[in-house]
């Protein structure tokens, strides 16, 4: 029977067909004193692929980029072998320092994540990019290169592998089974029976993926190839260089002092010299590296660097047979015939006799017990919980694949070559064996909350951790320790991850990780992307968390509206963020909205006087909601109800500023709506309006009448200002006059709101009163540019009595009708003095 072996894949068969070419040696089976045993080979070597092909330990297809750089020093090649590429994801500020990695995660989510057309695509891309990024930040950091307080190297390189073991498990479950070719599993090659397992079983399709995980997450090394010295020194027995001579032919240790053929230093005990040995143990501890990689093929490659091609031959021996066509008349450079090796099971059987041999370097003990599948052999050389959880889960996948070969009757197990008794049937036994190992180092790897979250979501628990980390970061908030920034923004970007997936998260422990990072990001004013999270909130929590940051937010009016508008992009309802917003804010602003002033000398002052920054800070407020055009109606509503407090203590300037920041055509915001309340809020706000314009046009008339020229001023300059007060006193009066006679405040009124109408009636009463006083005022001192107004000033009190307005109840009420009746007396002596009868 011969072996075989295809170069591309570079392991073995059996078969009984004569091999047609290539390089071929044999050996005799011998028995040797230490009850060890050789098999009679035939190697040959057929058509081989172009490209490169790389295996994984199991020899499943697994294409993985090799990424070298070579420095030669004499014989020896020193090689730095990555297991994973990064790339330049300068799009999303990966490599750009000054983009935080904040800003990076949330390019990454606005661009993959908003778009839900193509979910499967777009997550593997996000998931890619965050990879990338996080593996740009773990080498920056590793350079000492990275923004200062980004993390250290290990949680961005644990990040990172996070975002790869998810990516990797939802890709896995995008893949659709293959259809059976309907082939009877009687004549279907090793290799189809394990694709079938593949197709047929989720778990052992889902024990492959994590296990080409751990692969891929391996660190990188320093891979040393030295060639071994075949000289007269080589060996301490001092023999010519090896003789690949048949054993019948090699004479005994006793009879010629030892032999220089591979098999001696095993067989016989035989010892290389210092400088071999180095370059042996260097070989086995490459060879070894790449297994872990699941990188066959650069294994070997190595091996035929170091000119130990038989070593090359001996692990290649794990691709499952089958048998590939040839297309005739076609040279397409592809391999065909029989492929792989048709007695893998006596293949692993003795790799696991080689790995058991106690006398072997431990590193070529753990290269064949990988190979087999077993465990003990393996784990002396075992570093982090990564190669732990490596070779439990290759011992699992070797174990079922045996089951599913020897199921059929396949691979030629020999009991004289048993297999390894793995005690592995499941991934929790893998972690289970993790946490009971004594190893220090994997004993505190309970409390890294990257490995805990990692093997949650290899066991389908995501959603029950979660929970628990959500109660952990809830307690530790609250004895003043908040989670770290770097673990809050990624346990809210795989809460999204695994939403959209449609993965268990429990949703408040899911909200709350997605609130307090958007927390963060408001806290740091990174306003500019706090919303894009948000977003991804209950309505409730959006409105909570958007208005807590647009409280803290002191932008510009076009700023703000530009901060809605980002809002807007992402679909948060702003109406309810605004409501909610100002109802804080002026909650928070109530003692400075109904602070006291001295009523008497506020309502002399200036309606245009300056605010103070406390008043300004109320006054901007409700220009949230003039921003939203379906909040009109309720910055109707609030800035009449700020309105009424200011009046009612006399604060003119505040509430004329209040006045002008509103929309001017805030009042259509109840065009159409015929409900009393809110016509009633149109009108109350139009009542301020008429107010206002009258209080201007008195105060322009105060200022005239205080500029008058003195009596030495030329002719010209005194007819000018007497003309300009003559109409100021006009404009005046006339609007006042208007105002008294009409329903001011009073049509305003609802029936069902006591303080409301009150705070209204108070205010008529305080203004109407004022109003007839500043009546007078203009009528009175105005006699002296037109005499007429002398007589007005004093029939306006029939304005004032006339039942039609009953303005004298507002006067009586606020207890001002006996200083008109004062006024009035002072112009009925005015009146006198010109030589007119009052009662003219």
């Amino acid at each position: 029977m011969d072996w075989t072996n295809s170069k591309s894949g570079g392991g073995f068969s059996f078969s009984n067909s004569k091999p047609s070419s290539g390089l071929s040696f044999q050996t005799t089976t011998t028995t040797n004193p230490s009850g060890g045993f050789s098999l009679q080979t035939t190697t040959t070597t057929t058509t081989t692929s172009a490209t490169k092909s790389t295996k994984n330990a199991n020899d499943m297809d697994v294409d993985v980029p090799s990424a070298y750089s070579s420095l030669k020093t004499g014989n020896a090649t020193t090689t730095t072998t990555t297991t994973r590429s990064t790339g330049a994801y300068t799009s999303y500020g990966s490599l750009d320092n000054n983009v935080s990695e904040y800003q990076a995660s949330a390019r990454v989510v606005e661009k993959h994540l908003r778009d839900k057309t193509d979910l499967a695509t777009n997550l593997t891309q996000a998931l890619e990019a965050l990879e990338e990024l996080c593996a740009v930040r773990a080498k920056q950091q590793g350079r000492g290169q990275g923004m200062e307080g980004a993390g250290d190297y290990n949680e961005w390189h644990s990040e990172s592998c996070t975002y790869l073991l998810l990516n990797m498990l939802f890709r896995d479950q995008e893949d659709k089974p293959t259809l059976d070719d309907g082939r009877s599993a009687d004549v279907v090659s090793d290799k189809d029976l394990i694709d079938r397992l593949k197709n047929s079983d989720p778990q052992f399709k889902h024990h492959l993926t994590v296990k080409a995980w751990l692969q891929e997450i391996a660190p990188s090394f320093n891979q040393t190839i030295m060639k071994k010295n075949y000289g007269a020194a080589s060996i301490i027995s001092a023999k010519p260089a090896f003789s690949f001579q048949p054993s019948s032919q090699l004479a005994s240790p006793s009879q010629k002092g030892g032999y220089q053929d591979p098999d001696a230093l095993t067989r016989d005990g035989t010892k290389l010299s210092e400088q071999n040995q180095s370059a042996e143990r260097e070989l086995l501890k490459t060879v070894w590296e790449h297994v872990r990689r699941g990188h066959m093929q650069d294994a070997k490659e190595a091996c035929v660097k170091a000119g130990e091609h038989w070593r090359a031959e001996s692990i290649g021996g794990g691709e499952f047979y089958t048998e590939l066509p040839e297309f005739s008349g076609l040279d397409t450079g592809r391999p065909h015939g029989p492929q792989g090796n048709k007695s893998r099971s006596l293949w692993k059987g003795t790799c696991y006799a080689l790995a058991s041999d106690t006398s072997a370097d431990q590193y070529e003990r753990a290269i064949y017990g990988a190979l087999s599948g077993d465990v003990n052999t393996v784990l002396p050389i075992c570093g982090g919980w990564e190669d732990h959880a490596w070779v439990q889960y290759n011992a699992l996948v070797e174990n079922m694949i045996e089951a599913q070969l020897s199921k059929y009757r396949r691979g030629d197990p020999c009991s004289e070559l048993p297999l390894p008794k793995v005690q592995v049937d499941e991934a929790r036994d893998v972690f289970a064996a993790i946490d009971s190992s004594d190893r220090p180092e994997l004993g505190l790897l309970s409390e890294d909350m990257f490995f805990r979250i990692q093997k949650s979501i290899i066991l389908g628990q995501s959603g029950q951790l979660l929970a628990q980390l959500a109660k952990e970061a809830r307690l530790s908030y609250n004895m003043g320790r908040p989670l770290h920034a770097h673990k809050q923004r990624f346990l809210a970007h795989l809460v999204l991850f695994l939403r959209l997936k449609g993965q268990n998260v429990p949703k408040e422990d899911g909200d709350y990780f997605v609130k307090s990072y958007t927390d963060y990001l408001i806290s740091e004013k990174m306003y500019g992307i706090a919303p894009l999270y948000a977003s991804y909130l209950p309505r409730d929590l959006q409105v909570e968390t958007c208005s807590a940051f647009l409280k803290t937010y002191n932008g510009k009016s076009a700023d703000r509206e530009k901060q809605l508008a980002i809002l807007r992009k992402y679909g948060v309802d702003v109406h309810r963020v605004l409501v909610a917003t100002v109802d804080q804010l002026l909650e928070k602003s109530k003692k400075e909205i109904e602070r006291a002033t001295d009523f008497v000398s506020s309502l002399q002052t200036s309606i245009q006087e300056s605010t103070s920054k406390q008043e300004r800070e109320v006054v901007r407020i409700l220009e949230w909601l003039s921003f939203d055009p379906s909040g009109r109606v309720e910055c109707l509503k609030r800035s009449n109800s700020i309105m009424r407090k200011y009046l009612a203590r006399g604060r003119l300037s505040p509430a004329f500023a209040l006045f002008n920041t509103l929309p001017e055509d805030i009042e259509k915001a109840v065009d159409g709506v015929t409900t009393p309340e809110q016509i009633a809020l149109s009108t109350e706000h139009m009542y301020y309006q008429d107010f206002f314009g009258v209080r201007v046009l008195y105060e322009d008339w105060l200022e005239v009448m205080q500029s008058k020229p003195t009596a030495d001023a030329p002719g010209s300059e005194i007819m000018k200002w007497e003309a300009d007060a003559k109409t100021k006193a006009n404009d005046a009066a006339e609007e006042i006059e208007k105002l008294l006679k009409s329903k001011w405040l009073s049509s305003s009124l609802l029936p069902n709101d006591e303080a409301r109408n009150k705070e209204l009636l108070h205010i008529r009463q305080v203004y109407i009163s004022e109003l007839v006083m500043n009546l007078h005022k203009v009528y009175f001192e105005s006699r002296f540019v037109d005499p007429a107004y002398l007589g007005k000033s004093l029939t306006m009190v029939n304005l004032v009595a006339g039942t039609s307005w009953s303005l004298h109840k507002e006067l009586q009420e606020s207890k001002r009708l006996q200083e008109l009746l004062d006024q009035v007396r002072l112009s009925s002596l005015e009146l006198l003095r010109a030589g007119k009868s009052p009662l003219a």
